[in-house]
């Protein structure tokens, strides 16, 4: 037999070995992440208090982390890059926002994403001083099954008042409700 093919052979053969090993262990580490997932939060439940980098701010080492939670009700919500409805959730959120303001309701969307990529994603819909990077871990205590488009409302003492998808009837009462107020504001004005 030639040597060529045996070398190439055993270079198939370490690749197969090495990619199977490599495969292994990120389902294995997949395991053990979902085995340690702490459970969804529910209503009346405190929220975790972490704190996350402002898309807008530099990255420096020891950058100012900010707290996801002030003493004000607010709104999480939680979008993914790489979700096809979160992409649709972009233009409602937009109009939302300056209602929410007005109403003193501080919307913040939570990731754990690159700032390069929520960048891309978000364009210009989000003001990026409403969103926080997070790191993993205290992503996943705030939202542990990683569901998108999604949202957690809380109130001024951080307790949790509802969770749910972004466009189901809570979702829904929200934002009629700020349309609401703003439609007053408006004619008031």
């Amino acid at each position: 037999m030639d040597s060529h093919i045996i070398y190439l052979a055993l270079a198939l053969l370490a690749f197969a070995v090495a990619l199977n090993l490599k495969l292994t262990v990120s389902v294995l580490h997949a395991a053990l992440e979902a085995r340690d997932a702490a459970s969804p939060l529910t209503p009346g439940e405190a929220v975790p208090q972490v704190s996350g980098l402002p898309l807008d701010a530099r990255f420096w080492p020891g950058s100012p982390r900010r707290p996801v939670l002030e003493a004000r009700p607010a709104a999480l919500l939680f979008l993914a890059s790489g979700c096809p409805k979160c992409h649709g959730k972009l233009a409602e959120l937009e109009r939302m926002l300056p209602a929410a303001q007005q109403a003193g309701l501080d919307v913040r969307l939570v990731s754990h994403e690159s700032a390069w990529r929520l960048r891309r994603f978000l364009g210009r819909s989000v003001p990026l001083s409403q969103v926080l990077r997070l790191r993993r871990a205290d992503y996943r205590l705030l939202n542990p099954t990683g569901a998108s488009p999604a949202y957690l409302f809380v109130d001024h003492a951080g307790v949790l008042e509802a969770r749910g998808f972004i466009g189901d009837e809570n979702w829904l009462a929200l934002r009629a409700q700020l349309l609401q107020a703003q439609t007053m504001t408006s004619e008031a004005a």
